[in-house]
């Protein structure tokens, strides 16, 4: 899942947790960053988007829960990016998102997402 983690609305974490919950109590195997990547300052960074990598990797689709203000969605989203042009991994958009009427990310994610509805 692709989602904020670091100074995350705290609506938006309710709405993740739920959504994480409901997926899993569906039977799905979910990675979810802010429980399953290890959070602590590795004075870089690195450790998380490599936590990240593994578990785009290994994932059959990437949900996305877009916040354009999280610098590590957009990280995340580029990786899921290579791997929707390179394996066909689904991007799928786990609330609304609107377009911006200028080129943006959340219009990259928008389309993304559109190519494997």
């Amino acid at each position: 899942m692709i989602c904020p983690v670091r100074n995350c609305d705290p609506a938006l974490r309710r709405l993740t947790d739920e959504y994480v919950s409901r997926l899993e109590t569906d039977g799905y195997h979910v990675y979810y960053p802010p429980r399953d990547a290890d959070q602590s300052d590795d004075g870089v960074g690195l450790a998380v988007n490599e936590s990240n990598r593994k578990a785009m990797l290994l994932a059959d689709e990437v949900h996305v829960f877009w916040d354009p203000q999280s610098y590590g969605s957009h990280f995340d989203l580029g990786m899921a990016f290579v791997l929707q042009t390179t394996r066909d991994l689904p991007i799928v958009l786990a609330v609304a998102v609107a377009s911006t009427p200028q080129k943006s990310y959340t219009n990259v994610v928008v389309k993304l997402s559109q190519q494997t509805a």
